[in-house]
């Protein structure tokens, strides 16, 4: 299972830092962003369909944030259609537990 390494490759919300090796199932970050116990907000998609990047520019300041949006959401691109309601951890609560990993 995954271990922390002793530098961050880039910034604390790539995806990177928290995968062992190549092997992305082999991380705790996945299981940790599923927990039904963590507060979410609802973001409806009004703009920006299919492009989950501009989402994550748009709820959380980066487009940086993309990969972690989208293990959040569990769903495919095509279901990012305008109307459609994520449920999203806000950031603060996001990057205190990427920095708790």
């Amino acid at each position: 299972m995954y271990t922390r390494s002793n530098k961050v490759t880039s910034g604390i919300e790539e995806v990177v830092n928290y995968i062992d090796g190549n092997d992305v199932y082999n991380s705790s970050l996945i299981e940790l962003l599923k927990d039904p116990g963590l507060p979410r907000e609802e973001y409806e998609i009004t703009t920006y369909e299919y492009r989950p990047d501009l989402i994550a520019a748009d709820f959380y300041g980066s487009s940086s944030y993309e990969a972690l949006l989208m293990i959040q959401t569990g769903t495919t691109l095509t279901n990012y259609t305008k109307g459609e309601t994520l449920e999203l951890i806000p950031k603060t609560d996001l990057d205190t537990l990427l920095r708790s990993i």
